[in-house]
C-alpha cells in the first residue's frame, strides 16, 4: 500500500503535515476527510514531482524537505531498528512501517515511507533503496541484496549498523579530539593578529619620531604590521576566494582524481590515509563475503564505497587481476596501497578458507592502529601549537624590547 505526504486543514483551521498510507490518492484523501481534516496538497511519498498543488506555499515546502538525504546517524539509527524487528520475526514491510512512523525528521520519514510503498507493490528491499541512491550508498544496498539472497537480511543489517557506529565512533574521535587544538589555533592566530595590528603600529610610532636606526627585526615586524593593516580586505578576499575555488574543482571527477593521488602521497598523511581506507575496505569485505557475495562483486562494492578515488582504481585493477585467475593476496600486493598486515591476513585467509574471519581481524587491528595514531598525533599537535604561538610571540616581544635597549644604550653612553 503507497504511502502520501499531505498537507491538510484540521477543524480549527490549522495546518497539519504528515504521511498516510492509502490505495489511491482519492482514498487518501477519502481518509484525510473521515479524520475531519480538508486536504491542500497530497503527493505519493516516493514521488519527486510537486504537490498536488504546485502554487501552495506549504506544498513548495514539503518539496524541499523531501529532497534532504538521509546523513550518517539517521541511516545508522534506521539501520538498527530495522535489524532488531527482522530479526524478531517481523516482515520487511510492517518493520518499515513501524520504523517510519517513529520517526520525527519528516525528511527521514519521507524516505523510509517510500522505500515501503515500493517494497509494498513487489520491489526488494535494494531494489527500493535504489530509487534513493544519496541516502542508501552502493555498498549499503549491495549488502542488502547479499542479506536478502541469503536469507539472513536480519544479521546482515546488524552487521551493517555495526559497521556504521565503528565509522561513526572513529569520526566522532577524531572532530572531538581536534576541538581543542582548533580553538587553541584560532585563539593563537587572534592573539598575533590583534599584537601586529594594534600594538607594533603604536610603539613603531614612537620609535620612528625618535630618529634612530631601529633593529633589523623592529623594522620586519613593522613592515609586516603596514602590510596587514592595508591589506587584510585583500588577503580575506583571497583566503575565502582560494577556498570556494578548491571546493568548486573538488567537485569535478578529473581535479578530484588528481587530488586524491597526491594526498595519499604526503609524509605522515599519506600513510594515516591509507591506513583509514583499508580498515574501511575490510569490513566491508568482511560483511560483504560473510553475506554470501561472490568475491569480484565484493571488490566492486567496497572499491565504490572508498573515498579516495585513487583507491577506486586501485581496486578496480585488482578485481581485473582476480578474474584473470590471480590470487586475492597477490593482486592486493601488486596494488601497493593495502597494508602488509592486510595482505599476510588475507593470505592466510585464502588457505585456510576464512577470508571473512581475516578480514574482520585485519579490520579491528587497523582500527587499533588508527586509534594509536591519532592518540599520538594530537598529543604532539598541542605542544607544537603552543610552541609556534611562543616563538611568535618571543620574536614580537624582542623586536619591541630590541629598540628600548638601544636607546638605554645610547642615554646611558
Amino acid at each position: 500500500m503507497p504511502a502520501f505526504e499531505y498537507s491538510a486543514l484540521d477543524g480549527r483551521g490549522h495546518k497539519k503535515t504528515g504521511l498516510i498510507t492509502a490505495d489511491s490518492e482519492l482514498a487518501a484523501r477519502r481518509e484525510l476527510r473521515l479524520q475531519q481534516m480538508a486536504p491542500l496538497a497530497l503527493r505519493r511519498a516516493d514521488s519527486r514531482q510537486g504537490a498536488s498543488k504546485p502554487g501552495d506555499a506549504l506544498g513548495h515546502w514539503i518539496e524541499y524537505a523531501s529532497r534532504r538525504d538521509l546523513g550518517t546517524r539517521d541511516l545508522m539509527l534506521i539501520t538498527r531498528q530495522l535489524a532488531a524487528l527482522i530479526e524478531a520475526g517481523m516482515p520487511v514491510e510492517e518493520s518499515l512501517d513501524l520504523v517510519g512512523r517513529q520517526l520525527e525528521k519528516h525528511a527521514m520519514r519521507r524516505i523510509i515511507m517510500a522505500v515501503r510503498a515500493r517494497v509494498t507493490e513487489g520491489s526488494r528491499l535494494a531494489d527500493a533503496m535504489a530509487a534513493a541512491p544519496d541516502s542508501f550508498p552502493p555498498v549499503y544496498r549491495a549488502l542488502i541484496a547479499a542479506g536478502e539472497a541469503s536469507g539472513s537480511l536480519g544479521v546482515v543489517l546488524s552487521r551493517l549498523a555495526d559497521h556504521l557506529e565503528t565509522e561513526d565512533a572513529v569520526r566522532n574521535k577524531v572532530v572531538g579530539a581536534l576541538v581543542y587544538p582548533a580553538v587553541l589555533a584560532v585563539v593563537a592566530i587572534g592573539v598575533i593578529t590583534m599584537l601586529m595590528l594594534f600594538v607594533v603600529p603604536r610603539l613603531a610610532e614612537q620609535f620612528t619620531g625618535m630618529g634612530v636606526s631601529l633593529p633589523t627585526l623592529t623594522r620586519v615586524m613593522i613592515a609586516i604590521s603596514s602590510f596587514l593593516a592595508t591589506s587584510w580586505p585583500w588577503i580575506v578576499a583571497i583566503m575565502a576566494g582560494s577556498v570556494g575555488a578548491f571546493v568548486l574543482a573538488y567537485r569535478q571527477p578529473a581535479y578530484r582524481r588528481i587530488h586524491d593521488a597526491v594526498v595519499v602521497r604526503l609524509p605522515l598523511i599519506g600513510s594515516f590515509l591509507r591506513q583509514v581506507e583499508a580498515a574501511a575496505f575490510a569490513r566491508t569485505m568482511s560483511i560483504l563475503i560473510t553475506s554470501g557475495t561472490v568475491l569480484p562483486d565484493a571488490l566492486r562494492a567496497a572499491g565504490r564505497a572508498g573515498s579516495n578515488h585513487a583507491f577506486r582504481e586501485m581496486i578496480a585493477v585488482v578485481v581485473s587481476d582476480i578474474e584473470s585467475g590471480r590470487g586475492l593476496s597477490d593482486a592486493l600486493t601488486r596494488g601497493g596501497w593495502i597494508p602488509s598486515l592486510v595482505i599476510y591476513m588475507v593470505a592466510a585467509g585464502e588457505r585456510s578458507g576464512r577470508l571473512d574471519e581475516m578480514f574482520g581481524r585485519a579490520a579491528d587491528q587497523l582500527g587499533r592502529d588508527i586509534d594509536s595514531s591519532i592518540a599520538v598525533s594530537l598529543s604532539l599537535l598541542e605542544p607544537g601549537i603552543i610552541l609556534v604561538l611562543g616563538l611568535v610571540v618571543v620574536l614580537i616581544v624582542l623586536s619591541i624590547l630590541l629598540p628600548i635597549l638601544q636607546l638605554n644604550t645610547l642615554v646611558l653612553g
